[in-house]
């Protein structure tokens, strides 16, 4: 995923700017979670990754999605999708570009991966921390588990990665006696 992230990422940047500077952000964010929808459906990807349909076929497939943004924009950036075979990166961009406007707005998602579910006190000592990690930021926390980990937590926020697991750690030392 995080090479789909890589590719995604400048796509996503960019309209970011684009929207911002037109204070369009939230229409974005809307015209991106709706590409990203029907990009998922299993019609639309087997009609985008036909190599019989022409790039027009497909950029008017993509471009005909209801959307409240510039018209013109809208078609540039579907084109460019298609031109460039990053259509299947539509969700990354979504969710990248929803990133980019929760942190405009002064909120950080957190993810939360543990072996076991945390308590309110657990909670509370993750989102303080991410909070002195991101001064002026409110953080809103989500919760996974995964018994794989041992023990300890995995945190996402963004871009960034802190694993405090017990299996992260193993994996550290493993990788240490290698070298």
């Amino acid at each position: 995923m995080s090479d789909f992230n890589t590719l995604a990422r400048p796509y996503a940047e960019a309209l970011f700017e684009m929207a911002a500077a037109s204070a369009s952000t939230q229409a974005w964010d809307d015209a991106l979670q709706a590409l990203a929808s029907w990009v998922q459906d299993a019609d639309a990807r087997a009609f985008l990754a036909d190599p019989e349909r022409t790039d027009a076929d497909k950029a008017a497939l993509l471009g005909g999605i209801p959307v409240a943004v510039d018209a013109e924009a809208w078609t540039r950036f579907v084109h460019l999708l298609i031109d460039n075979e990053r259509w299947p990166l539509a969700s990354e961009i979504a969710e990248l570009f929803r990133d980019a406007l929760r942190r405009a707005k002064g909120e950080l998602d957190v993810l939360v991966t543990s072996a076991f579910t945390l308590d309110d006190s657990q909670k509370a000592a993750v989102i303080a921390a991410m909070e002195r990690r991101h001064p002026g930021m409110q953080v809103t926390m989500r919760e996974a588990i995964d018994p794989d980990l041992l023990g300890g937590v995995v945190v996402r926020a963004g871009d960034e990665s802190i694993d405090a697991s017990v299996r992260g750690q193993l994996e550290q030392l493993a990788q240490n006696l290698r070298n």
